[in-house]
């Protein structure tokens, strides 16, 4: 069925079936507004959106994997705050091309991923467009460290780590990009990434229970580009080490590592912390969890990468949300 053939009310009423009960909730889908009765603590807010051939092409992915994908990146947000994610508003732009069951997959997605991490939605807006399908959602989480972690709070003689590896999301998308061949097998855990990028939960949580973190950012846009902003926020400079960051062996035999540095799509986390504070770090990595300490924080200002020593130019930095090419 074309979506246009759907009225709105019926479309909330589609849409409710995705709604999750809860006794903090007063009133849920289906108003003007929600109403949710909220403990006392502080509490971070977020918004992200992801926009047809800006963030996505429905060819390299399905409407599911648009939806999870849309509760992904603003969950990631969330938790670089030292936030755990509660619950969350979804507006959709729909255009006619797209039929009430691509839409249903949409939702299907995104309830998928709220089950992940426990989270309720409660309701948003549905709008049509003249061509192209967006998605964006608006969350809110409970903080859960004694302050927030963010961007601003990284020390001078702090270490510089990084959760998971980097350049996986942005290899599948080149992968997709190019068309996959005869080493589709090999190449599906880099396409996963991309489609499907979900945040390292399990090992936030490990991270938060430590509380030695002093400043946190989410690895979206490109590992140049989000240390950038975290040193810009704190008026300090970072001394990072190409031979410490991990880029997985198939970039670095492909002479890929730019995608690595500058690609984004990682989801990763980037957190700087306290010197003499290592081995609660290395405790957590004895768990199976990765974390690679890739340099330190300093006076100064901007990003300086070494490579065998050797200070290496940065022609590029990464992905500019308004300066930007379609996918």
């Amino acid at each position: 069925m074309d979506i246009m053939d759907v009225k709105e009310n019926h479309l909330i009423k589609l849409i409710k079936r995705f709604e999750k009960k809860s006794t903090d909730i007063i009133r849920g889908i289906g108003d003007d507004g929600a109403v949710v009765k909220l403990k006392e603590g502080k509490y971070v807010f977020t918004q992200d959106g992801l926009i047809e051939h800006i963030h996505f092409e429905f060819s390299f992915t399905k409407p599911y994997y648009i939806g999870k994908k849309a509760i992904y990146v603003n969950v990631s947000d969330i938790l670089s705050m030292g936030a755990l994610p509660l619950y969350f508003l979804v507006t959709i732009g729909i255009p006619e091309k797209l039929t009430s069951t691509e839409i249903m997959d949409v939702y299907r997605g995104i309830s998928a991923a709220a089950r992940e991490f426990h989270l309720i939605m409660l309701g948003g807006d549905t709008i049509a467009t003249n061509s192209d399908f967006l998605i964006d959602v608006s969350m809110i989480g409970i903080l859960k460290t004694n302050k927030y972690l963010g961007r601003d709070g990284a020390k001078e003689g702090d270490f510089i780590a990084l959760t998971g590896h980097i350049g996986e999301g942005a290899y599948g998308l080149k992968v997709l990009k190019d068309g996959v061949g005869k080493e589709k097998k090999t190449l599906n855990r880099y396409i996963k990434r991309y489609i499907n990028p979900r945040p390292p939960f399990e090992l936030w949580n490990e991270l938060i229970k430590t509380d030695v973190i002093n400043a946190m950012i989410d690895i979206s846009d490109g590992l140049i580009i989000d240390l950038e902003r975290m040193m810009d926020e704190s008026k300090k400079s970072a001394k990072i080490f190409m031979e410490r960051l991990p880029i997985p062996n198939i970039l670095k035999r492909l002479s890929l590592e730019e995608l690595a540095l500058l690609g984004g799509e990682d989801f990763q986390l980037l957190f700087t912390f306290p010197k003499e504070k290592l081995s609660v770090i290395e405790n957590i990595k004895r768990k199976g969890y990765v974390i690679s300490i890739i340099g330190e924080v300093k006076k100064g200002r901007g990003v300086k990468l070494y490579e065998n020593g050797k200070k290496k130019e940065i022609l590029k930095k990464g992905y500019e949300h308004f300066n930007v090419e379609k996918l």
